[in-house]
């Protein structure tokens, strides 16, 4: 079998797909990922065949330019307003020819680009919708309503190849059944397994610490909008417990925290599949995928929540007993000190968040995905 993937060429959109496109691999099968920029990159290290459809563009740093205008900082909101379709509108005739040559026999797309759907459509093939968020999946009114908002952006395009729209058939929910996941005719429940990158990695990053050891991070578009300044009050405040504050901010510039107090560590880009098995708490801005990681660890997390999804994720795992969580605008350093503490001493947290691990864990496997996938193939 043969499978085209397609994702918005993002690293928190893209990165979660890896896993059952490994899977796919693993299986024997010929897979391509058709993508952009810094992802396609990401897709390579990753070990996958990938073509960057659009090497004349970064469609994800045009969108991020986009959204700050937008919704950062300033009074000059000016210019079109970030969407979808943006990703969905340059990628689509490459990857229409791309397909046309690699002749995949089915295609594994994400509901935020409409690519795969009309590349599936235009050769007469099936496409199955990988979620890969917390707040929602496939088969609902809300992602109904996100690809009838991005086909009617694309209409036009869409006719021009030729290719009639075929209604959803089917998805793969990544959430556990506590916080909405739900088995249906068109809905596969499947593991979610973190992915994010790969990084050499230190000898010490396995050791258990001798104090509870709590990991920081902001993903990597909230810093886009409002620096890491902030953040420094935080750090301060929560050294002050008896604990190993480790920082997982990416490659960002860190001289904006000013001097770190001598048990709080930088961890530069390490994944954050790597750090939290030694974890006792994470602190950070509610992504989906932050927030699913911690779940596939059971580790209780602290969520000061900034845009876009990140207070409906830090909803549900609040509402499981999982996690404590604020919106950003109500965050104090004192706030934080007393939530981690919270964290760290009441046992509820952990004991939900150990629950949900193991939840997790009996989802059934990538692998297990892969023979459904190939019930699709005629």
């Amino acid at each position: 079998m043969k499978v085209l993937c397609t994702a918005v060429p993002g690293s928190g959109l893209f990165l979660p797909t890896v896993p059952l496109t490994w899977a796919l691999r693993a299986a024997g099968h010929e897979v391509l990922v058709a993508s952009n920029g810094a992802a396609a990159m990401a897709s390579v290290q990753a070990g996958l065949p990938t073509v960057d459809v659009r090497p004349d563009r970064d469609l994800w740093a045009e969108f991020m330019e986009m959204a700050k205008r937008m919704f950062g900082p300033g009074e000059d909101k000016d210019g079109e307003t970030p969407s979808w379709a943006h990703f969905t509108r340059p990628m689509t005739q490459p990857t229409v020819d791309l397909a046309r040559e690699f002749r995949p026999d089915l295609v594994l797309t994400t509901l935020e680009v409409g690519t795969g759907r009309i590349v599936a459509d235009a050769l007469g093939i099936p496409w199955v919708e990988q979620g890969i968020r917390l707040g929602w999946a496939a088969d609902g009114d809300g992602p109904a309503e996100g690809r009838d908002e991005i086909a009617a952006n694309v209409r036009e395009l869409r006719e021009s190849l030729g290719a009639p729209e075929t209604p959803f058939s089917q998805g793969i929910d990544v959430r556990p059944p506590s916080l909405g996941g739900v088995e249906t005719d068109r809905q596969w429940l499947m593991r979610y397994v973190p992915y994010n990158e790969s990084r050499l990695l230190p000898q010490w990053i396995h050791a258990r610490s001798v104090k509870p050891r709590v990991c920081v991070s902001l993903g990597t578009v909230v810093p886009e909008f409002g620096g890491i300044g902030w953040l420094a009050a935080v750090i301060k405040e929560l050294s002050t417990l008896d604990i190993e504050v480790v920082l997982a901010l990416g490659e960002r510039d860190l001289s904006e925290l000013g001097a770190l107090p001598e048990n709080v560590r930088p961890l530069g880009y390490i994944p954050l599949s790597a750090v939290l098995p030694t974890c006792s708490a994470i602190v950070h801005h509610g992504g989906s995928a932050t927030t699913a990681t911690p779940l596939v660890y059971g580790v209780p997390q602290f969520i000061m929540s900034a845009f876009a999804d990140n207070s409906l994720n830090a909803g549900l795992v609040a509402g499981v007993g999982a996690a404590i969580t604020y919106p950003r605008e109500e965050i104090t350093p004192g706030l934080v000190r007393e939530g981690v503490a919270r964290l760290l001493r009441e046992p509820e947290f952990a004991d939900r968040a150990a629950a949900m691990r193991e939840e997790i864990a009996a989802q059934p496997s990538p692998a297990e995905i892969v023979a459904r996938l190939e019930g699709l193939v005629k």
